[in-house]
C-alpha cells in the first residue's frame, strides 16, 4: 500500500457535500488525487493479502463518495441547497463511468479469490 487517501475519505465527515479541493483538479484532495490513489492498489496489503477490513472498508467510502459527487453534478435538482461549486464542476459526467472502469481494475485482480 502506498499513500494516503485524499483528506474528503474520512468517516469523521458531517458535511453533506464534497469541498470544493475535490472539484479542483489541481488540488491534492482532486477526483484526480483520489484516482491515482487507487491506481495505487490501496486494497493490497503486504504478502499480496487483502489490505485490512478498515483499509478496504475506507476504499469503499472513497469510492461511494466520488460516484455520489459526480452524480449530483449531473442532477443538482434532486438536492437541496447544492453549493455553486458542484453545480458548476468541471468534470464532465464521464468521469463516472471513468471512475468505474478504474474500480474495476482494481477489483478484477480478486475475482477468482
Amino acid at each position: 500500500m502506498e499513500g494516503s487517501p485524499p483528506a474528503w475519505v474520512s468517516w469523521e465527515s458531517t458535511d453533506r457535500y464534497l469541498s470544493e479541493a475535490f472539484f479542483d483538479p489541481k488540488s491534492s484532495s482532486s477526483l484526480s488525487a483520489f484516482i491515482r490513489w487507487i491506481k495505487t492498489d490501496p486494497i493490497t496489503g503486504d504478502n499480496r493479502l487483502v489490505a485490512s477490513y478498515s483499509q478496504v472498508a475506507l476504499v469503499a467510502l472513497g469510492c461511494g463518495l466520488a460516484f455520489r459527487a459526480l452524480w449530483i453534478t449531473q442532477f443538482p435538482e434532486r438536492y437541496s441547497n447544492v453549493p455553486a461549486h458542484i453545480i458548476n464542476s468541471p468534470y464532465p459526467f464521464s468521469e463516472y463511468e471513468q471512475l468505474g472502469h478504474t474500480l474495476h481494475d482494481l477489483l478484477s485482480g480478486y475475482a477468482e479469490s
